[in-house]
This record gives C-alpha cells, sequence and structure tokens, in this order.
C-alpha cells in the first residue's frame, strides 16, 4: 500500500514542477513582449516632454537670478533625470529625449531672447502647462496599462511631478509680479479644472490636455 501511493505521488509531484515551470516561462515571455502601441506612444511622448523639461530648466539656470525660479528649474533636472532613467529601462535602444517636438524648440527659442521678469514668469507659465499635460498621461497610464513596470513607474512618478507643478503655480502666482499675458495659463487651469473631473487631491488643478 505504502509502496503503491509512493510510486503514485511522484508522477504528481513532476507533473507540479513541470506546470510550475511552464508557468513561469509564459510569465517571462510576457514580461519580454514589448510594450502596445499606445503604451510606445506614451514612452516616446514622456521621455520627449523629460528632454524639453530639462533644456528648459538648463536654460532658466542660465539666465535666471529669481531663487524660486533658480529652485524650481533644480527640481526639474533632479526629478526629469531620474524619471529618464527609468523611463529608458522600458525603451532599450531608443533614444526618444533627443526627439523634441516643434512646440518645445520654439519655446526654447522665445525664451532665449527673454529676460528678468518676462523669462521667469514664461518658464514658469510653459512648465505649468507641460506638467499638466503630462500628469494626465501619467494618471491613464496608471489605469489603463497592462504592464506591470509602467504602471509602477506611474505610480511613481506621479507625486514629484505634482509637486514640481505646486511650485511652478507659486512662482507663477507670485504677488511682486503685475498680472499679464502669462497669467493665462492660470486661468486656462482655472477653467478646466470647472469642466473636467480632477485627477489628485493635493491641489485643485485637473491634469488634462490643453
Amino acid at each position: 500500500m505504502r509502496g503503491g501511493s509512493f510510486s503514485r505521488l511522484v508522477p504528481m509531484s513532476l507533473v507540479l514542477m513541470w506546470l510550475l515551470l511552464v508557468s513561469g516561462l509564459v510569465q517571462a515571455a510576457d514580461a519580454n513582449q514589448p510594450p502596445a502601441n499606445d503604451e510606445q506612444a506614451f514612452l516616446a511622448r514622456a521621455r520627449s516632454d523629460n528632454a524639453s523639461q530639462i533644456a528648459m530648466a538648463k536654460l532658466a539656470l542660465s539666465k535666471s537670478t529669481n531663487p524660486r525660479v533658480i529652485d524650481l528649474a533644480n527640481s526639474i533636472i533632479q526629478e526629469r533625470t531620474a524619471l529618464e532613467t527609468r523611463l529608458a529601462q522600458l525603451t532599450p535602444g531608443h533614444d526618444e529625449g533627443a526627439n523634441q517636438p516643434a512646440a518645445a524648440t520654439s519655446m526654447l527659442a522665445r525664451m532665449q531672447a527673454l529676460s528678468g521678469d518676462a523669462f521667469d514668469k514664461t518658464f514658469a507659465s510653459a512648465s505649468v502647462k507641460s506638467h499638466c499635460r503630462i500628469i494626465s498621461a501619467y494618471e491613464a497610464m496608471k489605469l489603463s496599462s497592462s504592464d506591470v513596470a509602467l504602471r509602477d513607474l506611474a505610480h511613481d512618478a506621479i507625486p514629484a511631478l505634482r509637486g514640481n507643478l505646486t511650485v511652478a503655480l507659486s512662482v507663477l502666482r507670485s504677488s511682486d509680479w503685475t498680472p499679464s499675458r502669462h497669467q493665462e495659463a492660470l486661468t486656462a487651469v482655472d477653467s478646466h479644472a470647472a469642466k473636467a473631473p480632477v485627477f489628485w487631491e493635493p491641489i485643485s488643478l485637473v491634469a488634462a490636455p490643453w
């Protein structure tokens, strides 16, 4: 009886080991699958946005004397550089960050010609708009992506992006500046907040594409 029971258990244990091996191979294969089209588009957009924001922040460090603007620029460089490292791991062999959109290139060219308060307000305004757009994209990936690594990255990145957005807003709303066309960024943010659902709680803004 005991000998017979043992002989029946051996095949079952082998079957169990085989099932575990197959399961592991399937999971490994899934992990190595390329991102879906919408996820690829997001990764390209996120890396391009990183490159644009880092370039603008470096320009701010070279042109601005406003301590709040300098702090914002340093924070953007630090956060976006770390984020770029993680994004690059999800897109090996692709230098997406080098391809900046024409709008970002045009903005950099305009900012090159500015100085003083005009530069600081333009930089803060551009940062507000860019962060609102990209946070919306990260929120969407966090909710919809089938890639666990991408969802984790989005989850980790959003708080830092929100933090930089909050700082950019505080710079733009600085009381020692008189109202100007750069306040349009604030008006646009507030109007979107009234029309669309809010994605997060810490600040009363909506991260929606403009």
